[in-house]
């Protein structure tokens, strides 16, 4: 199957708004599944806390930028590049979550509940037609459907060579005075 119908078969897990379980069973690909001319920004936003706060941004052809807030090792924009192996990964692990439409979660929009104090996700996928498609999760709404894969889709950045420039989460909270 190729990476668009693949994409377009998965946008469909989540329609007007409404998040879906992804297949689990949906097959891989060996293909990058963004062309060089897409993008997808990334970004966990700050909490209360010793959250990492940065932003990024990728092409198809795996050039990237990265912008360290807070709690980070490295802050500052910084530029990386990433194989056509860790570009794949990191939008495959995003391409069930993207939404038909842009779609937000936070205090008036979530199905459940809403605590405080927590992060937030925004990923911005970017066509080559220019059109672009968003979700903004506040991870303080347990939305159903998303808060099952909370790990799968806050941590997808981990898929590109930004470790040494986001550092650990042990090492956390020491990383607010750089």
């Amino acid at each position: 199957m190729s990476p668009i119908l693949i994409a377009f078969a998965l946008s469909a897990c989540m329609q007007d708004g409404a998040v879906t379980e992804p297949a689990s069973d949906a097959p891989a690909t060996s293909e990058t599944p963004i062309a060089s001319g897409e993008r997808i920004a990334f970004s966990l936003e700050p909490c209360f806390g010793f959250c990492p706060d940065f932003e990024l941004e990728i092409d198809g052809s795996g050039r990237g930028t990265y912008d360290g807030q807070n709690f980070v090792l490295q802050r500052g924009r910084h530029d990386f590049s990433a194989s056509a192996e860790e570009v794949a990964a990191f939008a495959e692990r995003l391409a069930p979550f993207r939404p038909a439409q842009d779609t937000s979660y936070g205090y008036d929009n979530c199905d459940v509940p809403v605590y405080t104090d927590a992060p937030s996700v925004r990923i911005t996928w970017f066509g080559e037609d220019g059109n672009r498609t968003e979700l903004n999760w506040y991870l303080g709404c347990r939305q159903p459907g998303l808060v099952e894969h909370e790990g799968t889709i806050t941590e997808a950045w981990e898929e590109l060579p930004i470790g040494h420039l986001v550092g650990s989460d042990e090492d956390r909270a020491s990383y607010r005075d750089r």
